[in-house]
């Protein structure tokens, strides 16, 4: 375990290192090394890439580049993130992500912006993923005038005058659901959709909008029959869907463009509808894809949110390198039960 670009006195990474950076025992990176059996291939990728980022450090003169990630959103995107901040974690050299997480159920938004204003400051770049809310923006702007560069990941906040937005183009995932829900329901009047949102995320109301667009253009004999109002936690969200269908009965397809999706699916379960109802939703978690395997979900519209994470990071050390870029929208992925795997 050598480099050739080693500087000076640079000793070759220890075992627990490599370990830490990796995030797996020494026990496997011993095991990776010597090429034994008994590792899986993604867990052999990891300790390899682990290595390779701490050899790429060693011969880098730049010091670490320390960045905040900010995440509000449900338990299970959450998740995601701290796996993707982990993986970037593992093989992005010279870079490393501090992060904090709030469930939107049990966020304040005041106690975030916070958050935000405090420990971003003290960082070299933040990346952030939250609610449109005034308290947050003025943070937001806060990091900037300080010299540092925010970017808002799969949410946008343009009126925190942020660096940069990394994500999908969000009404045109809302557009997709839209054709998606559109050419799967027969075509005649009375087709009845029911639409769930939560907190005011942008990403929400851009889907939102695109849905609608879609329905509006291409199925016009389609109507949404109104907006059922969750905040991000399964229990809540089937607690507002199956009151919904208890009184108007189960519309033809529901398309969910916040997260929990696990409570409408038992909103549906309950009442025998999970493969008749048509659902649409965002986000392949571990969650969404046992509902895609199940066939309680028909379609997941969702995001490389590690790739995101790693764009993320380079562009805040470009930024430091003094490069300014409009990153491009990325790309829009679509799941079923047949291509679900993580």
């Amino acid at each position: 375990m050598t480099s050739e670009n080693a500087r000076p006195g640079w000793k070759t990474p220890t075992i627990q290192a490599i370990a830490d950076v990796a995030g797996v025992g020494p026990a496997t990176v011993d095991r990776v090394l010597n090429n034994r059996e008994g590792v899986r291939a993604k867990t052999r990728q990891r300790v390899l890439a682990a290595l390779e980022k701490l050899r790429d450090e060693a011969g880098a003169p730049a010091a670490r580049l320390e960045l905040r990630l900010f995440c509000d959103s449900g338990e299970s995107f959450n998740a995601a993130m701290q796996a993707a901040v982990a993986a970037a974690n593992g093989r992005l050299p010279g870079i490393f992500i501090r992060d904090h997480y709030e469930r939107t159920s049990q966020t304040d938004p005041m106690a975030l912006a916070r958050e935000i204003a405090e420990h971003g400051a003290a960082a070299q770049g933040a990346i952030v993923i939250a609610r449109e809310h005034p308290a947050i923006n003025r943070a937001i702007r806060k990091l900037e005038s300080c010299g540092v560069p925010v970017v808002c990941l799969t949410s946008d906040l343009p009126s925190s005058r942020r660096s940069a937005y990394i994500g999908n183009d969000q009404y045109a995932a809302g557009s997709v659901a839209g054709l998606l829900i559109g050419s799967a329901l027969e075509k005649r009047e009375g087709q009845r959709i029911l639409l769930v949102m939560s907190e005011p995320f942008r990403c929400q109301q851009e889907r939102e909008m695109g849905f609608r667009r879609a329905l509006r253009n291409d199925f016009p004999y389609l109507r949404i029959e109104e907006r059922v109002i969750v905040d991000d936690d399964p229990d809540n969200s089937w607690a507002h869907v199956r009151q919904y269908i208890d009184t108007a009965g189960p519309p033809a397809a529901i398309y969910n463009v916040a997260g929990a999706n696990r409570g409408v699916a038992r909103a549906l379960k309950d009442i025998g509808r999970a493969e008749e109802t048509m659902f649409v939703g965002h986000e392949l978690t571990r969650n969404s894809r046992i509902l895609l395997e199940e066939k309680v979900m028909d379609y997941v519209i969702s995001h490389d949110v590690a790739a995101e994470v790693a764009s993320a990071a380079g562009w805040i050390r470009d930024w430091h390198q003094g490069l300014r870029t409009e990153p491009p929208f990325t790309p829009i992925l679509l799941h079923t039960r047949y291509n679900c795997g993580l």
